[in-house]
């Protein structure tokens, strides 16, 4: 029996999520209370930014429901170091992208 396609690709969305999870478990913020944006949406749209070669304000401006890119980079920069970000999200791509990846060939987004 020959493999479905779609066993052998990740989706973007499964991508997003594994470092949207990965980064919050590794890089919890506590914004505090009434604030509108989530931990998550940060992250969603840093891990947008970064995956596609964007900025910030690009991925805000033309993703539905993004909150404003001052937002966005306020926490980020008032709780984090950018470069402690970066090499954090790098190293746990690192760490799990080969227990993560199934043992066959698989189209990576």
């Amino acid at each position: 029996m020959e493999a479905n396609q779609a066993d052998n690709e990740i989706e973007e969305e499964q991508l997003l999520n594994f470092v949207v999870n990965s980064l919050d478990e590794e890089l919890a913020i506590d914004l505090g209370e009434n604030v509108e944006v989530t931990t998550e949406k940060l992250y969603e749209v840093l891990a947008g930014a970064s995956a596609g070669g964007t900025s910030i304000n690009h991925v805000c401006e033309t993703t539905d429901d993004s909150p404003h890119a001052n937002t966005v980079r306020g926490h980020l920069t008032d709780k984090f170091d950018l470069d402690t970000v970066e090499a954090v999200g790098d190293s746990l791509l690192q760490r799990d992208a080969l227990e993560t990846l199934p043992d066959r060939p698989v189209e990576v987004v």
